[in-house]
């Protein structure tokens, strides 16, 4: 059976590129999400597996190095390890979609394999150009949703060398993407933009349980407050101050989960001063209070 699980929890997707994906050797997963069921949106992140959002349900947004798509049902993207993409649901309206992880070492074939050197890895890394946003008019599309429809029965049967399957399975979709590219490159953007955003989550991802405050970032960035807030607001959809307030209620849930510490404890320790403030912010994003949590 496929496992749907709390996206928010300590052992799966969060924020921060260096969360635990799987939780054991075998380096692939895949579960349900639900916009604004499990939680409003997905902020702006990467990490180091490669992903497929396959929308279920519903219409949306999914942002991808700064291009932003309009998703509905049917529709599948492409990120690779690295990539900064968030999502978002549309206005009054739920969208239902499947994460689909893996890591770049489940499909290694060795240093000295050709088709590692040749293909594997220039694909991980970004070097060839591949469609990342696919639906169902494209030629493509077909033919990886159908694979991608395989891999979830092999995933809910589970059956002997149902690994091996999933496997080939992606080297297929890798396949098919590399040999399909795009005319024109959909994610191209300023390398510069990227890497000045991923320093800011990375600084917000060690020093969020701090009073941060606009000047400080802005100076760590070598901006002024006013560009700052605005080059921030620009590339993530949300203020400063609301990014990192939904960044702290996120360890803050996998602290309740995963921790003995007390409510006031925990809220303290991410950053939250005011536990009305924590409680009502919690709330607003999962639609429970803390003490709900545990009950």
């Amino acid at each position: 059976m496929k496992e749907i699980v709390n996206p928010d929890s300590a052992s799966n997707i969060e924020l921060n590129e260096n969360k635990i994906h799987f939780q054991n050797e075998y380096q692939y997963n895949t579960y349900i999400c639900s916009i604004p069921m499990d939680f409003a949106s997905v902020p702006v992140h990467w990490h180091d597996e490669f992903e497929m959002i396959v929308i279920k349900k519903g219409r949306g947004y999914v942002t991808l190095n700064f291009q932003r798509y309009k998703v509905s049902s049917g529709d599948i993207v492409i990120v690779l390890p690295g990539m900064l993409h968030s999502i978002e649901g549309k206005q009054n309206s739920t969208m239902e979609y499947e994460n689909i992880l893996f890591s770049k070492h489940f499909l290694a074939f060795g240093a000295d394999d050709v088709t590692q050197q040749k293909f594997i890895d220039p694909f991980f890394n970004g070097d060839i150009q591949i469609r990342h946003y696919l639906t169902p008019g494209h030629a493509l599309y077909k033919e990886i949703s159908n694979i991608i429809d395989l891999l979830d029965e092999k995933s809910d049967e589970r059956d002997y060398a149902y690994q091996l399957f999933i496997k080939g399975g992606l080297i297929q979709i890798v396949y098919l993407l590399i040999t399909h590219p795009p005319k024109v490159n959909e994610t191209a953007q300023s390398d510069k933009h990227e890497e000045k955003l991923k320093s800011i989550i990375r600084y917000i991802s060690t020093h969020y349980y701090e009073d941060i405050s606009i000047e400080e970032i802005a100076e760590f960035c070598h901006y002024s407050p006013s560009h700052f807030m605005k080059f921030f607001k620009i590339h993530t959809g949300m203020s400063f101050i609301s990014y990192v307030n939904d960044f702290r209620v996120t360890e803050a849930r996998a602290m309740l989960t995963s921790t003995n510490d007390s409510i006031l404890e925990i809220s303290q320790k991410c950053g939250f001063s005011n536990l009305s403030n924590f409680n009502r912010m919690f709330k607003r994003k999962y639609g429970i209070t803390p003490r709900q949590v545990r009950s």
